[in-house]
């Protein structure tokens, strides 16, 4: 028998998916493909953070530029699709103000899907190919588990508790928001480079993630 070729895993996977789902999300721009495309670019460049603590190579500090800039044009389109998924999760179709703010979104859908358009089409595929062959060979080198990413993960948390203590003394949405993006930046650490620690925490730290994520989706909405 043939045998099947070596199945592209971790790192190397996440930089190869980010010019197939833009070559994907093309310019209809469809709600999973913009989110898959941005979750791509989420992994990539949480990769990115950890690695350049440990290797000096320029090129991740270039490929997480790269990957924000096309990350942030993709934010509002993004935001918008949501607000119309949470719409007409929470709206009778027939109701007059449900068809409104169907209304208003669509528009506003169609702007920002121009802008996200223009940014696909700038983005520079050619050389996040060659950074795609590259990186993965320099994290291959690099073991989980390193003291390093424990003291890394450590800092993490420590800004991710300094969050939660403010986000429980006020409850304001500004707060919430700001601890659910320190949760999220100790979770990839801990998920990229700390097995054991993710296996442990990974289940409790994406229910934290995703109940902020719906209490500032829903505040956003009102």
């Amino acid at each position: 028998k043939t045998p099947k070729p070596k199945q592209i895993q971790g790192f190397a996977q996440w930089m190869l998916r980010v010019p197939e789902e833009c070559e994907r999300a093309g310019s209809e721009l469809a709600p999973d493909s913009v989110h898959d495309l941005r979750v791509a670019l989420r992994r990539c460049r949480s990769m990115a953070d950890g690695l350049m603590a440990i290797d000096p190579n320029p090129a991740w500090k270039q490929m997480k530029k790269a990957g924000r800039n096309l990350f942030r044009s993709l934010g509002e389109l993004r935001d918008v699709q949501v607000m119309m998924e949470w719409v007409q999760k929470l709206g009778p179709p027939d109701d007059p103000e449900t068809q409104a703010l169907m209304t208003l979104l669509r528009g506003r859908e169609q702007q920002h899907k121009l802008t996200a358009a223009e940014a696909i089409r700038a983005f520079d595929t050619r050389q996040w190919r060659k950074w795609s062959r590259g990186l993965p060979r320099r994290a291959a080198r690099i073991k989980p588990g390193r003291l390093v990413f424990k003291h890394l993960a450590l800092e993490r948390w420590n800004a991710a508790y300094d969050l939660h203590r403010r986000a429980m003394r006020s409850g304001s949405q500004t707060a919430l928001h700001q601890l659910r993006i320190g949760i999220k930046r100790f979770r990839y650490i801990v998920e990229n480079f700390l097995p054991q620690q993710h296996e442990a925490w990974s289940a409790d730290l994406k229910n934290l993630q995703d109940l902020l994520g719906d209490v500032h989706d829903l505040d956003v909405l009102w």
